[in-house]
């Protein structure tokens, strides 16, 4: 039995009772309890930390987790937003059977407690039972009997003690490039810790509260401490299903685990899982652990782009080591094709944004890779390869014949559009298809094709260039 409990902050004291009970139910009962703590519903009117509503991305796992059932603290949870937004949030779930803790119409809560003594304790005991009851059959069952509860809280100075354990080797690198996060596990472990996963997306994905994300189907599992074991990890067969996250941590054994979001700013990066243990409960222990991982992947992501952006370093070292005029490189022109080069996309990309750019505008950005252009350098020379490029521009000087375009690095061009006609992104794609099955067809020797993404954004006061061709970008090696 995999029951989900939906939960706002870890520091509110109730909440922390809510925890206990529901802890102790679902171990008496030898079932799987995930809490999630997401913090709150936004409110339109109270002002928060801009990133504030990146917590409530947690609850959009609770639809794919394979849950059972549901347990929702709405009260909490929706204590800033009117009934029909906390209704709103609750109908999310109507493929899950759900109990909410109060009582919300049009939804089943659980059976009141008539005690006085630890009366959250014995509400979420209550609610765990109920939900266990209430997923096989339809329905309540009779309330429980009072219960005891003896949690015993950690010592502030013991849980920092253990975070810091956790938290010295990640922050200071004492681990080989890509092994943080197994040493993480092995660290935990080390702190009575059985179950503990890191998971993270290939790609950091965009979530404002204008644009919510989308949770790909897959992600990838960092590191795995199941049963006190860490995973060990062949190439590849570290991927798992959003649905399978709980099964893969648990194996099918029952645990009790608490779950919270990684992200940077506006980018959703991953999940933390682990096990729900009397640490969880000191304040700021579970967020600062969140805070470590996140920092960790934050490091691993711009070494990777740093890698990347000396490659492109030593790439432009050898254009301009082949090029017979530096001057090529200072202007506006791309010495190679005669449209524009980087430096000229760049400014007049800028002018046109800030000229045209706004309110009912979308913009259109491609960005379109000569995967070829290596191999044919390789096997028939750069002057061949030079021609081929300047092929390739032909083609998008016809298909983006009023659009701003430009060879941005030695094998990829880049596009910009902008424009109230609905579907006009569309019809790139469907030209360049054509175009790029005619380019593919011209020569017998090689093979001279393109890999493109053609991305369309609507107008926000802070989008910027750099964001827009990023996420192209970022299309364009999901394609890939």
């Amino acid at each position: 039995m995999n029951i989900g409990l939906l939960v706002s902050e870890l520091e509110d004291k109730d909440v922390k009772k809510i925890c206990i009970g529901a802890s102790q139910a679902a171990r008496e009962n030898n079932a799987t309890l995930c809490i999630m703590p997401g913090k709150y519903l936004l409110s339109e009117t109270k002002e928060t930390d801009p990133f504030e509503y990146q917590y409530a991305a947690l609850f959009d796992y609770a639809t794919d987790f394979s849950f059972d059932v549901l347990i929702v603290d709405i009260d909490r949870i929706g204590k800033n937003v009117p009934i029909l937004k906390k209704e709103s949030f609750l109908k999310k779930f109507a493929d899950v059977p759900l109990l909410t803790l109060t009582k919300q119409e049009g939804f089943t809560n659980v059976n009141s407690v008539e005690t006085d003594k630890d009366q959250l304790y014995q509400l979420e005991y209550e609610a765990v039972c109920d939900a266990i009851y209430y997923a096989d059959n339809k329905k309540l069952p009779n309330p429980q009997a009072a219960k005891t509860f003896n949690f015993v809280e950690k010592e502030a100075s013991e849980s920092l003690s253990t975070l810091a354990k956790i938290s010295y080797p990640l922050l200071h690198r004492k681990y080989p490039t890509e092994k943080a996060y197994e040493v993480m596990a092995e660290t935990v472990a080390l702190e009575g810790i059985k179950s503990c996963s890191v998971m993270l997306y290939d790609k950091k994905i965009r979530n404002t509260i204008k644009y919510w994300w989308e949770k790909p189907e897959k992600i990838t599992v960092k590191a795995n401490l199941v049963n006190g074991i860490v995973s060990d990890f062949e190439d590849g067969d570290n991927k798992t299903k959003t649905s399978d996250i709980i099964q893969n941590i648990t194996k099918g054994k029952p645990n009790v685990l608490v779950a919270g979001p990684l992200f940077v700013g506006e980018y959703q990066l991953g999940i933390l899982v682990t096990e729900f243990t009397a640490n969880i409960l000191t304040d700021y222990f579970f967020e600062t652990i969140l805070s470590v991982i996140t920092g960790v992947a934050r490091v691993s992501y711009l070494e990777k782009e740093l890698k990347k952006t000396n490659e492109e370093l030593y790439e432009v070292q050898e254009e301009l080591a082949r090029d017979d005029s530096v001057l090529d490189h200072i202007g506006d022109q791309d010495y190679l094709t005669g449209g524009l080069n980087r430096r000229g996309f760049f400014a007049k990309a800028y002018d046109l944004l800030k000229e045209k750019f706004g309110p009912g505008k979308c913009a259109i950005v491609a960005y379109i890779h000569m995967e070829s252009l290596k191999g044919i350098n390789e096997m028939y020379g750069h002057e061949e390869g030079d021609r081929a490029v300047k092929r390739v521009s032909g083609i998008l000087e016809e298909v983006f014949e009023d659009c701003i375009y430009g060879r941005i690095r030695g094998d990829e061009f880049a596009v910009l559009e902008i424009s109230d006609e609905e579907g006009k992104a569309e019809s790139f794609r469907q030209e360049m298809s054509t175009q790029n099955a005619k380019l593919l067809a011209e020569s017998s020797r090689y093979m001279n094709y393109l890999k493109y993404s053609i991305c369309e954004f609507g107008y926000e006061d802070n989008l910027s260039l750099r964001e827009m061709l990023k996420e192209t970008d970022e299309n364009l090696q999901r394609i890939k």
